[in-house]
């Protein structure tokens, strides 16, 4: 018999972004909002197409885009938006993978990824949708063999599809997640947001002014030398629900040509002004940067 080591890894917060929220507020279950805790249970069982669930309050917390019930069907998570009763981000921990199996290819996995999302996300197939991640995801973790009383590890591989919305050359708050069990084609998370955009897409700081402010804030000199500069327009979400059109920098570099250092900044593209010099606070970046490191 083996039994699995607990552990927590990149693959546990990707898989609860409930959990690891920051500095966000946590929302309470007994806050005002629209939906209550039977009205998100009832999201559940109709996500579910299943109407006798019963699903179990597990938390509630908050991210940028809004406040959450997060509840438990055995083994699987859902966390209903407290606003519009929206089954936003589920896990299907009994469909994780066991193994490193690549039995489909990636083509199989995304074709079922995208019909799980046409099937969940409203109005998907309207939407105009960029690929920002399209990776074979890799874990390991390790159990103990009650046999020999030995550590064995346990490698596993999953498909990662992050699909967001893009308008006018921006990439917007709206976005798709699914994870794809490479075995047995069984989704195993599932990411779905929308959200009215409120701000203007269009830019009065350029991308080298951007640069300029990601440069000047970290303080580079001579013995930094930059050897990639990449940025794209986006509308990013604050705390909370606060949008703003900005330009993400990423630059990357030697110091004194010895040590590699990569630099984020999130530079409001309107007024030049830095919304933030990290990830932290801000959506989704904040929810996407372990495939961005």
């Amino acid at each position: 018999m083996l039994l699995v080591l607990p552990y927590a890894g990149a693959m546990s917060i990707q898989m609860d972004p409930i959990s690891d929220a920051g500095t966000v507020a946590v929302a309470s279950v007994n806050d005002n909002y629209p939906i209550s805790v039977d009205d998100a249970k009832n999201s559940v069982r109709v996500f579910m197409n299943d109407l006798t669930l019963e699903p179990q309050l597990s938390s509630t917390g908050s991210l940028q885009v809004g406040n959450y019930y997060t509840l438990t069907v055995d083994s699987d998570s859902f966390s209903v938006n407290q606003n519009t009763g929206v089954v936003e981000f589920v896990h299907f921990a009994s469909n994780a993978p066991k193994s490193a199996e690549l039995t489909l290819s990636r083509d199989e996995a995304y074709a079922k990824a995208t019909v799980y999302a046409g099937q969940k996300y409203e109005g998907f197939s309207g939407k105009s949708w960029k690929i920002v991640v399209d990776t074979v995801y890799s874990d390991y973790y390790y159990v103990t063999n009650e046999t020999t009383q030995n550590w064995e590890r346990v490698d596993i591989k999953a498909y990662d599809f992050v699909l967001r919305e893009e308008k006018d050359h921006v990439l917007l708050p709206n976005l798709v997640h699914v994870r794809v069990n490479p075995a047995t084609g069984a989704i195993v998370d599932y990411w779905g947001v929308d959200r009215l955009v409120t701000v203007e897409l269009k830019n009065s700081i350029t991308l080298a002014e951007a640069t300029e402010t990601t440069e000047n804030y970290y303080g580079f000199d001579k013995s930094f030398s930059v050897r990639s500069s990449d940025a794209y327009l986006a509308v990013v979400t604050r705390y909370q629900n606060v949008e703003n059109l900005a330009w993400v920098v990423k630059i990357t570099g030697y110091w004194n040509d010895r040590y590699e250092e990569t630099y984020y900044a999130v530079v409001d593209a309107n007024d030049g002004s830095l919304i933030g010099n990290s990830w932290s606070g801000i959506w989704p970046e904040s929810r996407l940067d372990y495939y961005f490191n």
